[in-house]
């Protein structure tokens, strides 16, 4: 009879241990099921599912499983919205009024070949074409009196200043513009440092101007003076339904640049040209020539 109560109590302790185990696998099973795939709710990145991030939501209210990895591979190319070449390329789109100013022209009338010279000739003397950017050119003073520059010609180009003279006490002339000497770093924009009453172009020196400058406590000061901000994924980096040209390549958010003038178009205004460039105004993708280059180039 002992016997029998032992068996019994034996069959129940390990019936209670076959329940125990397949609740465990029952558990690990709805976990395995509870895992989020993309476009899905997340509170982490470990509720998503391979090859997924949990993106934030606005407000803060949990997130969403979003790409990653955006397997862009990286290109020495950047960017470059272009207005010119060349002094001629900055000469504006004649106006429609000039192919009868011309046949008015040949057939004799002085009035027309004189509207005709002003409005429709353009030899590119008045331009310049500076970093792929057009300049109207001045020849006196007086042309810079609404260029909002400054009323000085110098050089073909409109300044508030030529000499410390031309500037308010207390200030000099750098560059064609009046400023205040500065005191210490904190007076120059930046990176810049302050040299001998000068903002000079500098680069960082310390971690801590990185995580003031990017707001990312991890920042860091890299030996070439740039911040580093470091990454586990390109999501980091930039969002992938803005994808803005930034990868996670070794622990770093690195520029990758452009692959052809295509990709700049579609990135800058979007596959329905939502937001169109001013007229004569090119999208390039070229080698790069700014090294530090790194964000969307101005319109």
């Amino acid at each position: 009879m002992r016997t029998k109560r032992v068996l019994a109590l034996g069959l129940a302790v390990l019936g209670g241990v076959a329940v125990v185990a397949v609740g465990c696998n029952s558990s690990k099973d709805d976990d395995e099921r509870r895992v989020s795939r993309k476009g899905e709710a997340c509170q982490v990145t470990n509720d998503c599912a391979d090859g997924l991030a949990c993106g934030p939501l606005p407000g803060g209210a949990g997130g969403v499983c979003v790409t990653a990895v955006f397997q862009i591979a990286p290109t020495a190319k950047e960017c470059v919205i272009s207005q010119c070449k060349e002094p001629t390329d900055c000469c504006p789109i004649p106006p429609a009024t000039c192919n009868a100013l011309s046949t008015s022209c040949e057939a004799g009338v002085n009035t027309a070949c004189t509207q005709y010279d002003q409005l429709c000739r353009c030899d590119g003397n008045k331009y310049e074409c500076e970093q792929n950017r057009c300049r109207t050119r001045c020849l006196e003073d007086l042309d810079c009196r609404n260029s909002g520059a400054g009323n000085k010609c110098a050089g073909g180009k409109c300044a508030q200043c030529i000499e410390n003279a031309d500037c308010s006490p207390g200030t000099d002339c750098v560059n064609g513009t009046c400023i205040a000497p500065c005191q210490s770093d904190g007076d120059c924009p930046g990176f810049n440092r302050c040299s001998s009453g000068k903002c000079v172009e500098g680069g960082c020196k310390e971690d801590r101007e990185c995580v003031a400058s990017t707001r990312n406590v991890e920042a860091t000061c890299g030996t070439d003076g740039k911040c580093i901000v470091p990454c586990q994924t390109d999501l980091e980096c930039g969002n992938p339904q803005s994808y803005s040209f930034f990868s996670c390549i070794n622990r770093q958010c690195t520029y990758v640049g452009c692959q052809s003038d295509k990709d700049c178009r579609l990135f800058l205004t979007g596959p329905s040209d939502a937001g169109t460039l001013p007229p004569k105004t090119h999208v390039e993708c070229r080698d790069r020539t700014t090294p530090g280059a790194v964000t969307r180039p101005a319109p």
